[in-house]
């Protein structure tokens, strides 16, 4: 149960949390760490205070007990402690003018704006730290060694990345529009609630439906009920339906201590009562959607959606209806209902970063980073919304094939990881970010971490085979890329980095038949920015193929003049486009070739594979 409780705490979900922890410290109030875990989740400073202090009183050197208390300034540290228990300083948090993203154009380069980096080796990315501190760290919480694979053809040859390697440390301050300030910890609060180490004003979640009346078992009840004694809660309102049967909350209240207890049935029973009493009263379909979740998913959405109907401001009715599309992966419905959440004024951080996921998922990528930033400064207590934000920036990488957003995913990634180590995407992500960046001893580490826990997994399976495919192993690139064909879906990111190993061996047919699925995968982008990126790449790569074979010598130059038409193109592919066509052509190339683009065009002939390509220019394997 424990477990299950600081699960609901790092997803946000204080009062789940709460309930939990409160069960336990009835059936064993002697346990520190109940207490420690219990100050993170309840809603006042002396709630807080009360909770480390019974920490304390049961475990004098409990240090995150203590840390709390230091950070709350109601002790002094000891002598020893003034270099660890650093006090993090509430994140400066600009005023917000604007509303969430929905369906606009994004300035990523200012949205560098972190949620607060919470990690000693988040520090270290932030500031590049030497791998050799960041490696590791990795391995101290994978407790692997790095694996490095025997090549079995020759690794193909390097290509200078526009991210450098982690050198020595360069104070760079932050752009002065960052809307948080990131700062430094030690690694010895990396054990304590994620909660405590951030001066964050935590508005307390106010109980809904409560109606003032002149019954003193009321507030009894009440009482109770926020305690976790819902046993005594159910009595008290039972006192309060006897006096007066026809108050629709007194029902209410006792259908909620008695779904608290599991009490499912008698729960709807109660809430039904209430509903027929008043069937405006908003709570009540709340309640009682929460307790049909298990038995009846669909009449429980339309609970949900009665209680909105009723109170549209009702953040918890929005909050469930969520929770329940992201399970069932209905993304439109999750988009839809959290933008109408946000025009009815709800701006609690988790609909933002549930709409960020709604907006991952249907490819508003810039969209998607603009709410999880925002939710995530909101509450830089909500361990989510660094995932949000890691998995967002390692998505706009690949879909840009911009190196500096992988470098923006690795604090937030680090910080999530720091506290879960048990989620897979996380793993994941961190894995395609270290791939990307050149970090291959980090990233063989991670990505076997990731796929360890769930193997199928095709972002890290893709990660993993453009690994193997600059290590120079390309038999085990092809099988990881072959799983992540069985498993994931075909998408452009497995199309190109598939092609590019098919090229890397000389299997031409091959990486041309992918190519030419890739190119169907870039037309469909409605970005332009986007679209011409990938196309951009494509067609390079596809030049570079036609390259070896003399009769193709046209296609090739037609492919590097299509790339030259475009605005979005990489400034690497852009040389790499100018040098061939001056090579080729004899002649430097036009800015405004005079052969338009044309997506779906292909040769009217096979190239001849040769194993060696011809071409001294290879595409880098690196995203």
């Amino acid at each position: 149960m424990l477990t299950e409780a600081i699960a609901a705490a790092r997803a946000g979900d204080r009062a789940r949390a709460r309930d939990l922890l409160s069960r336990l410290l009835r059936a064993d109030s002697s346990n520190a760490e109940y207490w420690v875990w219990m100050s993170s989740v309840v809603d006042s400073k002396r709630e807080r205070i009360y909770c480390l202090e019974s920490a304390i009183k049961l475990d004098p050197t409990n240090r995150a007990a203590m840390r709390g208390l230091v950070i709350l300034g109601v002790r002094t540290p000891e002598e020893a402690e003034l270099a660890s228990a650093v006090k993090i300083p509430r994140r400066q948090v600009a005023a917000i003018t604007k509303g969430p993203a929905v369906g606009r154009e994004v300035n990523v380069p200012w949205k560098v704006i972190a949620v607060g980096a919470v990690g000693v080796i988040t520090i270290a990315f932030i500031y590049g730290l030497s791998s050799r501190v960041i490696a590791p760290w990795v391995r101290s919480l994978t407790g692997r060694q790095p694996y490095r694979p025997a090549s079995t053809l020759p690794p193909p040859s390097s290509t200078p990345t526009d991210t450098p390697k982690p050198g020595t440390p360069t104070l760079t301050p932050l752009p002065a529009e960052t809307r948080v300030m990131r700062t430094p910890i030690p690694t010895e609060l990396a054990g304590t609630p994620l909660e405590l180490l951030i001066e964050n004003s935590v508005t307390p979640t106010p109980l809904l439906g409560v109606t003032p009346n002149a019954y003193g078992a009321y507030e009894s009840g009440l009482n109770a009920l926020i305690r976790g004694d819902y046993e005594l809660a159910v009595e008290f309102m039972e006192q309060v339906i006897d006096a007066n049967p026809n108050l629709p909350d007194a029902h209410y209240f006792k259908g909620e201590a008695l779904r608290l207890m599991d009490e499912i049935g008698n729960a709807i029973m109660a809430y039904d009562r209430a509903v027929q009493i008043d069937n405006e009263f908003a709570p009540a379909f709340l309640g009682r959607g929460r307790a049909l979740l298990f038995r009846d998913r669909d009449a429980a959405i339309d609970d949900f959606d009665r209680a909105i109907d009723r109170d549209p401001s009702m953040t918890q009715a929005y909050l469930a209806l969520g929770e329940v599309y992201v399970e069932d992966k209905l993304w439109v419905r999750l988009e839809t209902t959290m933008e109408a959440a946000l025009e009815a004024g709800v701006t609690t951080p988790r609909i933002y970063i549930y709409l960020s996921e709604a907006q991952m998922m249907r490819g508003k990528f810039d969209d998607a980073l603009e709410n999880a930033l925002e939710g995530s400064a909101n509450d830089p207590s909500m361990l989510a919304g660094y995932l949000a934000i890691g998995r967002a920036y390692v998505t706009l990488g690949i879909n840009t094939f911009d190196r500096g957003n992988y470098s923006s995913a690795l604090w937030p990634l680090l910080t999530f990881i720091t506290y879960d180590q048990t989620n897979h995407r996380a793993w994941g992500y961190l894995g395609r970010a270290y791939v990307s960046l050149g970090y291959f001893d980090e990233a063989i580490t991670v990505l076997d971490t990731a796929l360890e826990m769930e193997e199928h997994f095709a972002p890290a399976l893709i990660a993993r085979a453009i690994y193997f495919t600059n290590q120079g192993d390309y038999e085990a690139a092809e099988v990881d890329f072959g799983l992540a064909y069985r498993h994931g879906t075909q998408n452009y990111d497995l199309l190109y980095w598939s092609s590019n190993l098919y090229y890397l061996t000389g299997d031409y047919d091959e990486a041309l038949k992918n190519l030419r699925l890739a190119l169907t995968e870039a037309n469909k982008e409605s970005k332009r920015a986007y679209q011409e990126l990938k196309l951009s790449e494509v067609y390079a790569l596809r030049a570079l193929i036609y390259e070896t074979n003399p009769d193709l010598r046209g296609d090739a130059i037609r492919n590097w003049e299509w790339i030259l038409g475009f605005t979005h193109v990489r400034p690497e592919t852009r040389a790499l486009a100018e040098s061939h066509l001056a090579e080729l052509t004899g002649r430097a190339p036009s800015r405004t070739p005079t052969a338009s683009p044309t997506p779906t065009a292909t040769p009217t002939r096979t190239p001849t594979p040769t194993r060696t390509p011809t071409s001294t220019r290879t595409p880098s394997a690196i995203p």
